[in-house]
């Protein structure tokens, strides 16, 4: 409901209330970020940067200097940024939070010319995608402290644009007000973004709303300007001269307000009565010398406004000469909400100037970051969906950006769950049960299913390390003989692998002095399982929630061998992609899934949406400086399979290669290369 909070007898303000409303706004939190990658779209123009960036651990990076995409939940993105300085930094703040439609939107995506549709992870339906079990109160829940943490962010003079649209506006109005003071509201934006439509029994839906607020009473502006409408020109620049030149004529009089110096004849005509000439009777001349003075009927002379020097037409609260994004465009991306990058240079170039900072804490496709970017502005875009990173990663390396980082949050697992109150000794025991495995006793990592015939062994790891390969070494090991009869399989569920997880693997399996009778199978453990935290108070709680959770097969990831070709003091090496596998799509339509296994059965790297090089991985930090992408629209076409390239010989080099699906999964691989010999 709506209420008025009072002091004394004194209003001071009104604010929305519901049952479930922060007290407070959340703090700054002491959380890492975690660089997976340094992106360099162009190498060669970057050197000297990227000499920069050659160091052992990045660690003497200027993050504040450096783009950042970062993939994870906002909120947590959001108090990490304030606990390392950016408090008071960001100049400009767009978002694009989800409009509670009640809409599950899919992602699309394209592989071998077909459209398959992406099932969104629960997770990715909560913080994106729509899907808000909790009604309204939900929605509001997850935008009102978020928008405390914005305010905290932006620069005193700096600005915000929240997108929004018939079904939440109201409400997000007026929460916004509270956040940034009713005061600090400068307008709403009508953006229609369609033409008309067929909404029976109601008027069409063809615009979404842009409120637009700033932290203070000052902030930084440029007016935007749109060339006239042509019946502004044929109302207002109706003369034309011989050559055809059109112009407007403004009056030349202003208010006496007692002044005589402005009152004279001009060539026989008198200001009327109560107002003088705006110009002395030398600056009149001047014009008149310029042929700037048009003379009506009557002989009273008006200065001549050309409109081919006109800057043009101050853009109003409604904007209709941007068009939303379709889908066979050269802009389109196949995200489901992405917005055109017109609507977005133009709020860029409102509010901020060069080098300033912009973010976008829901960045979707990216078009924020695009657009700042090709703007000369600094950036910062987070955003849930993995999918969602690797198409804004896509745009920018097509773009040609300066070098950004892609970061996800220190330790992310184990600060999502304890926002839910639960702790780590607990989630493993409900995630063994969401798997259909009963945990054991004495070993409470590990748990027992029942297969048939088959006694499967499990392993939950913790959600602040990777799984390594040594540790499922000892796992197959235990399983071998566990019980005094053993196991027939083992399955590891892993929020994440250590970096080249399958090859360390392989490798210590040659290397041991044993013959493993198990072939264990890692699989991912899906971040939804953490939202379901939220929902699970008994272990009866449990029970609805089990056979709804995936639990995916880790991607298999297969080099080829490198070829190694003497240039002088350089080799020049190439490195490509054997095989890359996904062994579970998340598809929920089954004809999609044969369609899709066909494409792939005959194109194997169809899958493969990006993959990169480092040449010379240092161990901490990818450093992504080859980059291949998968051509989308009218232009689609494959990752090339190999790349190459001179390294210096006499030395030995570490080549990281890192390959990311169309669906968001990825797999990485290490090549020892040794030059010295």
């Amino acid at each position: 409901m709506l209420t008025e909070i009072a002091t004394g007898r004194k209003k001071v303000s009104s604010r929305l209330i519901w049952d479930t409303k922060p007290r407070r706004a959340p703090n700054p939190k002491d959380i890492e970020f975690q660089t997976a990658e340094l992106v360099i779209p162009n190498p060669a123009r970057d050197q000297a940067v990227l000499s920069s960036y050659d160091l052992p651990s990045l660690g003497d990076l200027d993050r504040s200097k450096t783009n950042r995409l970062i993939w994870g939940d906002n909120l947590l993105a959001m108090q990490a940024l304030l606990s390392s300085g950016y408090e008071g930094q960001i100049n400009l703040i767009y978002i694009d939070p989800p409009f509670w439609t009640g809409e599950n939107y899919y992602a699309n995506v394209t592989i071998g010319g077909e459209s398959i549709t992406k099932s969104p992870s629960v997770i990715e339906r909560l913080a994106y995608k729509d899907y808000w079990q909790g009604g309204i109160d939900s929605y509001l829940d997850m935008l009102y402290p978020r928008l405390h943490l914005m305010k905290r962010l932006l620069v005193d003079d700096g600005a915000i644009f929240i997108h929004t649209d018939w079904h939440i506006g109201h409400y997000v109005k007026i929460i916004a007000d509270e956040v940034f003071g009713k005061e600090n509201f400068r307008n709403e934006i009508v953006w229609r973004r369609t033409s008309s439509h067929n909404d029976p029994n109601k008027f069409g839906n063809v615009h979404e709303s842009i409120l637009f607020y700033t932290k203070s009473e000052n902030w930084c502006w440029t007016e935007p300007k749109v060339e006239y409408e042509d019946w502004y020109k044929e109302r207002y620049y109706r003369y034309k001269e011989e050559t055809g030149r059109r112009f407007f004529s403004r009056d030349l009089t202003a208010p006496a307000h007692g002044h005589s110096s402005g009152i004279y004849n001009w060539q026989g005509a008198n200001p009327p009565p109560g107002r003088m000439w705006a110009y002395t009777q030398d600056n009149m001349k001047e014009l008149d010398n310029k042929g700037l003075l048009f003379y009506t009927k009557e002989g009273i002379p008006r200065l001549k406004l050309y409109l081919d020097e006109m800057e043009g037409a101050p853009v109003q609260s409604i904007w209709e000469d941007i068009l939303s994004v379709v889908s066979w465009s050269n802009e389109a991306t196949g995200f489901p909400t992405q917005k055109p990058a017109a609507l977005l240079d133009r709020i860029i170039s409102a509010c901020t100037e060069e080098g300033d900072l912009v973010a976008d804490f829901f960045c979707g496709s990216g078009t924020t970051l695009d657009s700042a970017e090709s703007l000369k502005r600094r950036w910062i875009g987070c955003d849930f969906s993995k999918v969602a990173i690797q198409i804004a990663r896509n745009r920018l390396v097509d773009q040609g950006a300066k070098p950004f980082l892609v970061e996800n949050i220190g330790n992310y697992q184990r600060q999502l769950i304890y926002l839910t109150g639960s702790r780590i000794h607990e989630i493993q025991a409900i995630v063994l049960k969401l798997y259909g495995a009963i945990q054991r006793k004495d070993l409470p990592e590990l748990g027992v299913k029942r297969n048939g015939e088959i006694d499967e062994l499990v392993y939950v790891g913790y959600p602040d390390r990777p799984v390594s390969a040594k540790k499922v070494e000892e796992l197959e090991a235990t399983a071998e003989k566990l019980d005094g009869r053993g196991y027939d399989a083992l399955t590891v569920l892993g929020w994440d692998y250590e970096y080249n997880y399958d090859e360390i693997l392989q490798e210590r399996k040659r290397a041991s002095k044993r013959r493993w009778k198990i072939d264990p199978v890692p699989k991912i453990i899906p971040p939804e399982v953490i939202e379901y935290l939220k929902q699970i108070k008994t272990d009866q709680d449990v029970e609805q929630f089990v056979g709804k959770i995936r639990f995916h097969d880790k991607p298999f990831l297969k080099l080829l061998p490198p070829t190694l070709i003497p240039r002088g003091d350089a080799t020049e090496v190439t490195v490509g992609i054997d095989r890359y596998v996904v062994f579970d799509y998340p598809i929920e339509d089954q004809d999609q899934r044969k369609e899709l296994e066909e494409i792939v059965g005959q194109s194997p790297l169809a899958l493969v949406d990006y993959w990169a090089v480092d040449w010379d991985y240092d161990g901490i930090t990818f450093k992504s400086n080859w980059q291949a992408i998968r051509q989308h629209g009218r232009k689609i076409e494959t990752v090339p399979r190999t790349a190459t390239r001179n390294l210096q010989a006499r030395n030995k080099h570490d080549v990281a290669v890192r390959v990311v699906d169309g669906f968001g999964n990825d797999a990485s691989k290490i090549l020892s290369i040794d030059l010295r010999r």
